[in-house]
């Protein structure tokens, strides 16, 4: 077979342009290829997206709820991009076809891809921005308390959100909108959006307040509307908690606002304050004795205000003992943790009792004291007997 010959019959078929044939050829192959360009522009947009730093590279780079929102942005303006080329592909598919002059469009497709360029831009812009204000604001928070990081986080996040807006008017400005028409309408359906979205428009309100006010900061364990976590980030529509097992929740900033907030790390210290029951029998001042040893001998102990220990209750089956004690508001939940383990092994060691509830049983030769468990015991032996009866 001569191949070299099939390819000049190939040839002269593919490009005779009289033909249905070859039109509807480079038709498809015209839409095909405008699908395959868009993507290939997209990627290329992403790339360059993420050797900006716009996504979140390592840890102080971004938050991750900021980074998930570049991803969404990204997606959108890629779909955008393919749009633009799938439909630039069927103008010069239908044109090829004899259907459509693409003279017509060609204003279109260059106001089109200005419009896009500029929205890109800008958008690229605002992210690079936002960036820079959050870093400011870890510079500047020298404390380490994370008001200006909350601030600055704020802030660069309502950054992104104005550059997004002035893009889009630029890119529409592209269409042959006037600017002053462009910002009247804004206005009017920013009123619509307004009547129509008041509870959105609370939550940023709450944002701003949250910002400013500031009664929890980016990395404060907290409990808002019920949640207990992490502060993750704050936006201007919603907070983000990290919760102990690493779920993430989100909780709009008018939520937060109107609930109670409890913010465990507000203050430098935190007190221990705990009960624990001993035995009637036992000794009360050995006992408290045993708890100040224990307590005091940690390190994470604080010595200023002193260790104190009372009896708080004389309960149906034990005499209740309270104490108090201060630590760092890092070192507060292991603390709590160790101290409750060591003082149950050292009154093991020195025979004191912590009680539990008994039960007593009637029986036909007298009185007998049970513990609970041996009566749910003889419970489960009865039935295990009447089942095998």
């Amino acid at each position: 077979m001569d191949w070299q010959a099939e390819f000049e019959r190939f040839r002269e078929w593919a490009f005779n342009m009289d033909s249905a044939g070859p039109r509807a050829m480079w038709a498809l192959l015209a839409v095909l290829g405008s699908y395959i360009l868009g993507g290939i522009v997209s990627g290329i947009l992403r790339s360059i997206f993420h050797r900006l730093g716009g996504l979140k590279k390592h840890k102080d780079a971004q938050p991750e709820s900021e980074a998930s929102g570049d991803n969404v942005m990204l997606d959108i303006v890629g779909s955008m991009i393919r749009v633009v080329f799938v439909l630039g592909g069927l103008a010069v598919g239908a044109d090829i076809i004899g259907v459509y002059d693409i003279t017509e469009a060609q204003s279109l497709g260059v106001a089109a891809t200005k419009g896009l360029i500029i929205l890109i831009a800008v958008w690229f812009l605002g992210s690079w921005l936002s960036g820079r204000v959050r870093r400011f604001g870890d510079k500047m928070d020298r404390t380490n308390t994370g008001a200006g990081k909350t601030l600055f986080a704020f802030l660069g996040s309502l950054v992104k959100f104005a550059a997004l807006a002035v893009g889009l008017i630029a890119a529409l400005q592209q269409f042959g909108f006037p600017i002053a028409s462009l910002v009247a309408v804004v206005g009017a359906a920013g009123l619509a959006i307004a009547l129509a979205l008041q509870d959105t428009l609370k939550a940023v309100a709450a944002g701003v307040i949250i910002a400013i006010l500031r009664p929890y900061r980016i990395g404060d364990f907290v409990e808002i509307d019920g949640e207990l976590g992490t502060v993750a980030d704050i936006t201007p529509f919603t907070t983000i908690l990290n919760t102990l097992d690493n779920k993430q929740v989100i909780v709009t900033n008018d939520a937060a606002w109107a609930a109670t907030i409890e913010n465990f790390n507000a203050n430098p210290r935190r007190r221990l304050d705990e009960i624990i029951g001993i035995s009637y029998d036992d000794d009360i001042r050995k006992a408290m004795a045993i708890m100040e040893r224990v307590v005091t001998s940690d390190p994470r102990a604080l010595k200023d205000p002193p260790f104190w220990v009372k009896v708080n209750t004389l309960n149906e089956y034990s005499v209740d003992l309270r104490f108090r004690i201060w630590c760092k508001t890092a070192d507060y939940f292991d603390f709590r943790c160790d101290m409750l383990q060591y003082i149950k092994e050292a009154f093991d060691e020195e025979g004191i009792t912590i009680p539990f509830p008994h039960q007593v049983e009637i029986a036909k030769d007298g009185a007998r004291l049970v513990l609970a468990r041996e009566v749910e015991d003889d419970r489960k032996r009865d039935t295990e007997s009447e089942r095998g009866g």
